[in-house]
């Protein structure tokens, strides 16, 4: 009777570590399996930000929506305002870069020919993107919830 007990032990011990010798007792990577890609952001998306920009750091405000087509191209329109200007629905077009592991670039151009660029982040479901514009003399941040697909 004890022979056979310590021989299912040696059995299960041995068992388990091969089992970790081949792999299953580690987690998958984090990033492994279902990567994402441009399809990852596509729906609309509503955000609302407020930063600073220029030399002298002036405060701005901004809302808007976009459309995320899934294949890398955004249409989009914006409000903003500073404390001298109000500009209304200004539209603009977008291109969008998707990293396997959930990170991106973006790329803004509005219909007066400002460029605005951006670094993304966000979760493979797509549901959220919380982006940070990169261009110099800006310090914004923002996060966008898609709203329809």
């Amino acid at each position: 009777m004890k022979r056979t007990s310590l021989k299912s032990g040696y059995m299960g011990i041995a068992l388990a570590v091969g089992l970790f010798a081949w792999g299953a007792g580690h987690p998958a990577p984090a990033w492994s399996g279902d990567s994402c890609s441009l399809k990852t952001l596509k729906g609309t998306y509503m955000y609302n930000c407020h930063g600073v920009q220029g030399s002298a750091q002036t405060d701005f405000a901004a809302a808007g929506k976009e459309q995320f087509h899934g294949d890398g191209t955004v249409d989009g329109v914006i409000t903003s305002t500073d404390k001298d200007n109000v500009s209304h629905h200004v539209s603009y077009t977008a291109i969008y870069t998707v990293n396997p592991d959930c990170t991106g670039t973006y790329t803004s151009t509005d219909e007066n020919n400002v460029v605005t660029h951006a670094d993304l982040y966000f979760p493979r479901d797509g549901s959220e993107l919380d982006m940070v514009l990169t261009d110099p003399g800006v310090v914004d941040a923002l996060v966008e919830r898609r709203v329809s697909q």
